[in-house]
């Protein structure tokens, strides 16, 4: 039931204490440390797209290559903090020019990806109990997204569909969400309680679930210019969550946030970060007051936005790579930089 309420080799460390624009003196908010990894034997993956850590050493993520107008993506693993990197071949697969592809770790032993075929282009979910030493086919279900909350219930989205399994993905169930063009992003923070979130060109929506998958509540808001897709969506907890748009014609990025669960949105009021000529990539809070904000601007400057006290005031600190996935893990915010094998660890002080 959907109800509708509009309303290079080795290892580089790199540490900055920052100050942002209008910080007072003193101890610095957080501090910056870059780990610079190398691929072994990669045959395909030339840098990093998402990624998961299971561990403070262990992390699986996205290899991605690009190729004309398409990307080649592999599964990527590291056991040693990011310094070296190796390949799962069972995963290679060409994506779309975002570089999906769908994976989910639950710990260093169990996971799942959903991949196609290199040769014949079939669909097919794979599991692994040894931490990626061995893989066997769970089913053929084709997704662009999945996340699995444990060893039996999971959830998973292509296009328009939303899908959940309590079978570990050997079957799946499925439900069409209406009016949205195509599921952007996917969280859920509890077995029951999640949110997707897309565009339809003139809004954006956000769907809330309190039972697993099994009913869906829509909010629909719109940003000042069309909105082209949802680039990234994030939650605190049950309350608090902030997303952002990517909008057509080169309009740039708004971000938005919502303390009520995701029933009604509010435009952040500072536009210093946000429209023409700037990309918000990723969003993430590590306490309720302490938040980031990654994005690129103009010809490609790289910059943090972050702010101390919930979003009322935001700084600015330039950086000097792109950042594209981040995870709060044990309170830091562990993310992925291109080019190449980069990972960026932000430690709040």
């Amino acid at each position: 039931m959907i109800r509708l309420s509009v309303a290079g080799f080795g290892l580089v460390f790199l540490s900055i204490a920052v100050y942002g624009q209008g910080q007072k003196s003193g101890k610095p908010p957080f501090e910056l440390t870059w780990t610079n990894g190398r691929c072994m034997g990669c045959k395909i993956a030339a840098g990093l797209g998402e990624i998961q850590f299971v561990s403070r050493s262990e992390v699986w993520g996205v290899g991605l290559k690009d190729e004309l107008n398409a990307v080649i993506t592999i599964l990527v693993h590291s056991t040693d903090a990011g310094r070296t990197w190796r390949e799962v071949p069972q995963t290679h697969q060409y994506t779309d020019p975002d570089g999906r592809l769908a994976f989910s770790f639950l710990d260093a032993a169990r996971g799942w990806v959903a991949s196609r075929n290199y040769t014949d282009d079939e669909p097919k979910l794979i599991d692994t109990r040894d931490g990626g030493r061995h893989w066997q086919t769970v089913s053929q279900q084709d997704l662009q997204r999945i996340q699995m909350v444990d060893g039996s219930r999971g959830y998973g989205t292509l296009a328009q569909e939303f899908f959940r399994t309590n079978d570990g993905g050997r079957s799946w169930v499925e439900t069409k969400i209406p009016d949205i063009r195509f599921i952007d992003r996917m969280v859920f923070l509890t077995p029951d309680n999640g949110w997707i979130a897309g565009a339809d060109g003139k809004d954006f929506f956000v769907f809330r679930t309190v039972n697993g998958g099994r009913d869906w509540e829509q909010s629909r808001t719109t940003p000042p210019q069309p909105p082209e897709r949802v680039r990234d969506l994030f939650f605190f907890d049950q309350h608090r969550g902030w997303l952002t748009i990517w909008n057509h014609n080169d309009e740039g990025t708004y971000l938005y946030s919502t303390v009520d669960g995701g029933k009604h949105w509010m435009p952040d009021p500072d536009l210093s970060f946000q429209g023409k000529g700037k990309q918000a990539n990723v969003v993430r809070f590590t306490s309720r007051e302490r938040g980031f904000v990654f994005l690129l601007e103009g010809t490609g400057q790289s910059r943090l936005m972050y702010t101390m006290d919930g979003g009322t005031y935001w700084f600015r600190q330039a950086l000097p790579r792109f950042v594209y996935d981040c995870q709060v893990f044990e309170g830091d915010l562990l993310c992925s930089s291109a080019p190449g094998f980069r990972l960026l660890t932000v430690h709040p002080r």
